[in-house]
């Protein structure tokens, strides 16, 4: 249990790399709706466990990721649960959960007295958990106000489609977030170019801040003659 405990961001970082990376890959070999939906829900309990040591947290976790979960897994049996309305109010859960994930992530890098190598991939996970949030907050802006973004002709006809729109806007986050900018996909409205500005700024901040924090706890450690991940 203290080896789990100790890799509990290892573990939350490769259920964030299959979603991210594993899906794209596999989506065209096995049901791509089944497939987005069971690696999401590996993603949000993983992170139940791995950021929410505290049961005060762990609580307030629970109340958004449960019934995003259950709304997920209820539309296999009821059709009307795919209604936009709740699709986006599933999405604004979901986007909920991932920043509360982030915020304690952030919390934790900070009061950590020393840092580890799980403290490193916390701090990465942290940084993939902010481009989901924002694919779930683009997912919105496109159910409730249609042609916010734009793309090719490939973009224009299957965006209605639920699970596709869900992976290209995801697409689209974290190209907004690490400043690429393929161009492949654009904000069609003043308020999708407003939250990719969002997006851009909140990721450059999130380096700067933790990084900058990491290395000071390292330069600290190093001086002091800690090993990584030593208690002080």
């Amino acid at each position: 249990m203290n080896r789990l405990q100790r890799w509990r961001f290892l573990a939350l970082l490769i259920a964030l790399l299959l979603l991210i990376a594993v899906y794209p890959l596999l989506q065209s070999v096995y049901a791509e709706r089944l497939l987005l939906d069971a690696l999401l829900t590996v993603v949000f309990i993983t992170a139940l466990f791995a950021v929410f040591t505290k049961p005060s947290l762990r609580v307030a976790a629970l109340l958004l990721g449960i019934p995003t979960l259950l709304g997920v897994w209820t539309r296999y049996v009821l059709p009307g649960a795919a209604l936009p309305s709740v699709a986006a109010g599933l999405h604004l859960l979901a986007a909920a959960f991932l920043g509360f994930c982030v915020a304690t992530i952030l919390r934790t890098a900070y009061n950590e007295a020393t840092i580890s190598a799980d403290s490193v991939y916390g701090a990465l996970c942290g940084y993939l958990l902010i481009g989901l949030a924002f694919g779930h907050v683009y997912c919105i802006l496109e159910l409730l106000a249609p042609g916010s973004f734009l793309g090719n002709e490939a973009f224009k006809t299957q965006v209605q489609s639920e699970e596709w729109r869900r992976f290209q806007l995801t697409y689209f986050s974290f190209m907004t977030l690490t400043t690429v900018g393929y161009g492949d996909i654009t904000p069609g409205s003043d308020a999708a170019k407003g939250l990719a500005v969002v997006e851009a700024v909140v990721g450059q901040f999130y380096i700067a801040v933790l990084v900058a924090e990491l290395i000071g706890k390292r330069v600290s450690q190093v001086i002091s003659g800690q090993p990584p991940g030593s208690a002080g």
